[in-house]
């Protein structure tokens, strides 16, 4: 089988390199082949961990299909068969044995069994879940580390989707994985469309939701692909289900409170088809294994960027155009802290991190920049910047002329100032709606109550808008500004705040303004991409040469053995046929051409542009 370049580094990494490899790639992106070559080229048997059974029996049965002798344990067999596949591990019959990692929690499992095999290598699947500071950490994955400690395998391998620097290190450390080579690929989607939406209540989200699921596919039973609108609650993954399935689309709801079979039953009818959206909880996600999802949407935020962004990944996995939308409400980020403070199993340290967390996903939200160029800064994958994908909110706002427009750093310093002073001189604290209505000079009834409306701050931030001033205050808690008092539902400076006041910190905090449109004093595009034409906007010649670079790009995804979308879109091919840039400045202008992507494929671009007909005397765009 024809492996990517990044496959082959980790496999060679793995078998004569130091035997460490972490792989952080997305879901589906091929990082389970990490592991089971190896497995299969190497002497004895490589016992792979990994946390749900049904994702086991998928790839045992894929490899079985492919004539490798691979097995798991699980719970769900009865004694008689678990004996049974024990025994024939023991024989050496299996080149690959997946386990749950609570198995490992038997000491006379791990003698009896694991310590007897012959390990090729360890591989640990959803590596993510050995960390306090990753997204789903979980207690029996703390456990591989010490049966790596015990047996001191020769080579061992941790795959996961999602991995900020921090996380990635603590997996190192917690797996024994000195000197470990790290493979960090494929989370540059530019098939994939990110938005964020502040949408609030629910008739305002369930009517959003239908605008989406029309938009992405069409009508109920269309053949179109499918959709996963993930909700933060049980009860709203079933209202929002509910409501669907009365507008007339086949729908279901899942989430962990509900009857294993029945959740099996949901999960086989999305798999094959019967299914044009789930409405789910975040338990409807490892194992699902479809690659034209078209829609996936957030009822609400999650706690996580890594969280969000390996759920949206489900999107488009066949390399045609999805959309990812997120929705944004003060309410859901005020729950989000709530629960943080009630989980009484997190120390002071671990709650802080979570709070961090979720601050980055609020900072994600905010964000006037490429989403897609702000999702990679974050896991520091520079090698795939895109330097404005030219598909999310932000770029398309860019490209039609309606930059969201940010105050320069001057006027931002001072109007954050004065924000913050303001609320400072607060003689108790308020909810986000009264600190915005405080903050904009609206005098409501709850604000005259209490005679706020003659406190020196009030209407400070007059010249904004009630829907500024609250994107400023999540950006204050974004930047760690303010915090939430979950118990009142209130907000307080902290600290940080105080030295930016005082002068001792200096601000980091952008004033947001309202969309302008192009030209409008004080606008900075998010990006300078070139908006990609519609296929109506190219002519004779522009299809001439898209045919050309479309024909190059699938020649070379082709030899690589890869998707491809995964070289170039074709809405990159049809911007550079229409604009027929000359140099590499207006090549890197292009949506989607990145400074990687102009590095690989800038020469053969522009040769095949210069050597069409009608390009001489083209302008440099």
């Amino acid at each position: 089988m024809q492996l990517y370049d990044w496959q082959q580094e980790a496999i060679d990494a793995l078998i004569r390199g130091s035997g460490r490899v972490l792989v952080v790639a997305p879901t589906g992106g091929g990082k389970s082949m990490c592991y089971q070559q190896p497995a299969v080229d190497l002497p004895g048997t490589a016992l792979v961990v990994t946390p749900l059974v049904a994702l086991m029996a998928d790839q045992v049965a894929a490899l079985e299909a492919r004539g490798v002798a691979a097995t798991y344990l699980a719970s769900t067999l009865d004694a008689l068969e678990n004996r049974r596949r024990t025994d024939a591990a023991l024989s050496g019959a299996f080149k690959l044995l997946y386990v749950a990692p609570e198995r490992l929690a038997s000491p006379r499992f791990v003698d009896e069994v694991i310590a007897r095999l012959d390990l090729s290598l360890v591989a640990v699947d959803e590596a993510h879940c050995i960390s306090h500071w990753g997204h789903d950490f979980r207690p029996e994955y703390l456990q591989i580390g010490e049966l790596i400690e015990r047996l001191r395998p020769p080579r061992v391998v941790a795959c996961t989707a999602t991995a900020t620097p921090q996380v990635r290190r603590e997996i190192i450390e917690r797996l024994q994985m000195d000197r470990a080579h790290e493979v960090l690929r494929g989370f540059a989607r530019d098939n994939l469309e990110l938005a964020v939406d502040e949408v609030s209540g629910g008739k305002g989200k369930q009517e959003r939701i239908a605008q989406e699921l029309k938009r992405a596919l069409g009508t109920p039973r269309s053949g179109a692909g499918t959709g996963i609108i993930y909700t933060a609650q049980r009860r709203h993954a079933e209202e929002v289900a509910d409501a669907l399935r009365a507008a007339g689309w086949r729908a279901e709801h899942y989430h962990a409170g509900m009857d294993p079979s029945e959740r099996t039953r949901v999960q086989q009818r999305f798999q094959s088809g019967e299914l044009d959206v789930v409405a789910a909880t975040n338990a409807f996600g490892m194992g699902i294994d479809r690659a034209d999802i078209r829609l996936v949407l957030h009822h609400a935020v999650p706690e996580s960027l890594e969280a969000y962004y390996q759920e949206v990944g489900r999107a488009g996995r066949d390399g045609r155009p999805a959309r990812g939308v997120l929705f944004v409400a003060d309410a859901d980020i005020a729950w989000r802290f709530r629960l943080i403070s009630g989980e009484t199993s997190l120390d002071a340290q671990q709650a802080l991190r979570r709070r961090e967390l979720l601050r980055a996903l609020i900072d994600y939200g905010e964000t006037a920049q490429c989403r897609h160029d702000a999702i990679l800064r974050y896991f520091e994958d520079e090698q795939e910047t895109l330097g404005g994908c030219g598909r999310c909110d932000n770029c398309r706002a860019a490209a039609a002329g309606e930059q969201i427009a940010e105050l320069d750093a001057a006027q931002s310093a001072t109007m954050v100032r004065d924000a913050l002073k303001a609320m400072r001189a607060l003689p108790f604290a308020l909810g986000g709606g009264g600190v915005a209505a405080y903050l904009i000079g609206n005098a409501s009834a709850a604000l005259q109550k209490h005679n706020l409306h003659k406190q020196p701050g009030f209407g400070v931030l007059r010249q904004c808008s009630e829907s500024t001033a609250r994107r400023l205050l999540r950006r204050f808690l974004a930047a760690g500004y303010l915090a939430l008092e979950p118990e009142h539902n209130t907000l307080r400076l902290t600290r940080r705040a105080v030295d930016v006041v005082e002068g001792r910190r200096e601000n980091a905090v952008r004033v947001p303004a309202a969309r302008l449109r192009r030209g409008a004093t004080g606008a900075v595009p998010p990006s300078d991409k070139a908006p990609a034409p519609d296929e109506g906007e190219m002519d004779g010649d522009a299809w001439a040469l898209f045919s050309e670079l479309k024909a190059w790009r699938d020649r070379k995804a082709d030899a690589q053995q890869l998707p491809h979308y995964a070289i170039l879109h074709d809405a990159t091919l049809r911007a550079i046929a229409v604009t027929r840039p000359q140099n590499d400045d207006a090549l890197l202008a292009m949506p989607g051409i990145g400074p990687t992507k102009l590095e690989r494929y800038g020469s053969a671009l522009l040769a095949i542009v210069r050597q069409s007909p009608q390009s001489t005397g083209a302008a440099a765009i």
